[in-house]
């Protein structure tokens, strides 16, 4: 009786393997934090981004190994499955997260310049210091987006999304996404509402194309050009050395304040916009090969997406 609970086709539940997972990641998140915090600071940087930088570095093939290990004894597939396959359209949708990451941070700037609330300045230090700095956020917030997207739009929440359906797997993730954010300073109840959003429109990037490169896209761009390019505090955390100086006036529901854009109103608007388009748009649909790579051989066909979301979209162009 009780096995029949666990295992079903010979193969344990979904939820169950979500629930492995979760173990996992909790372990894999563990050990890597005990090991962080002996690793030497690196010079010149405040002690948070030092060690945000070794432990995103450290979370990345960690995740990767234990994936690798879930994928091949629970699921009989690939890594690749989990939506890191280099396939005909991955460069694509990278590409079009990047546009949209990037247009919607820079919209919620524009937003609060004509509100008058935000100047923007050149960062008062030499061109190779910002450089310098440019090159090593780079490969801080692309490590971190891709580390965040494994975890939350991952195989956690695909296991979730073949147990309970993708409505419900949404709100549970986009909701446990907000709330781990609440650990960082300055935060308001406008910043984790604006997570929570964030964490849904992020996890409709993936419905869409069952891969993760269109929301690692999204979630790298809006971080680099929210805290380098604009000035802006990222999460509430000041980045070293952005381009521009971001000065800030005004209310903090309509600001961020300290915690930066994702705490302001004017954001909540723009991340509902984005949602919408990757809901509708027909520019992205799940291809030939994450199809039968995420959802098995022979599956799918016209409308995988429309089953998958709700919603009259087509899988893939003809």
């Amino acid at each position: 009786m009780f096995d029949k609970i666990i295992v079903g086709n010979g193969q344990i539940r979904p939820f169950f393997r979500f629930l492995l997972s979760v173990v996992g990641i909790l372990t894999v998140i563990t050990s890597v934090a005990f090991i962080v915090v002996k690793m030497p600071p690196i010079e010149h940087l405040d002690h948070r981004i030092s060690l945000l930088f070794w432990y995103n570095l450290l979370m990345l093939p960690s995740l990767l190994a234990l994936y690798m290990l879930l994928t091949r004894l629970l699921e009989q597939r690939p890594l690749a499955s989990v939506g890191l396959a280099f396939y005909g359209r991955w460069i694509n949708e990278l590409g079009i997260g990047l546009v949209a990451g990037a247009g919607m941070i820079v919209a919620v700037a524009c937003l609060e310049r004509l509100l008058g609330v935000a100047r923007f300045s050149l960062t008062p230090v030499s061109p190779e210091k910002v450089v310098i700095a440019g090159v090593f956020l780079f490969a801080l917030l692309a490590v971190a987006a891709v580390d965040e997207e494994l975890v939350f739009r991952g195989y956690p929440f695909q296991r979730l999304v073949d147990s309970g359906g993708p409505l419900a797997a949404v709100a549970a993730i986009s909701v446990l996404f907000g709330v781990t954010h609440l650990g960082n300073p300055f935060h308001t109840w406008i910043s984790t509402a604006n997570t929570i959003l964030v964490g849904v429109l992020l996890a409709v990037c993936y419905l869409r194309t069952r891969a993760l490169w269109l929301p690692i896209g999204v979630h790298f761009a809006w971080n680099y050009f929210q805290g380098y390019v604009l000035g802006f505090p990222v999460s509430g955390l000041t980045l070293p050395e952005p381009i521009l100086a971001a000065r800030i006036r005004g209310p903090v529901w309509l600001t961020g304040g300290a915690y930066g854009p994702e705490g302001s109103i004017l954001t909540l608007g723009i991340i509902f916009a984005g949602t919408v388009y990757f809901l509708l748009t027909r520019r992205i649909y799940i291809t030939r090969e994450m199809r039968e790579l995420a959802l098995g051989p022979g599956t799918g066909g016209k409308g995988e997406n429309a089953v998958a979301l709700g919603t009259a979209v087509p899988t893939e162009k003809p």
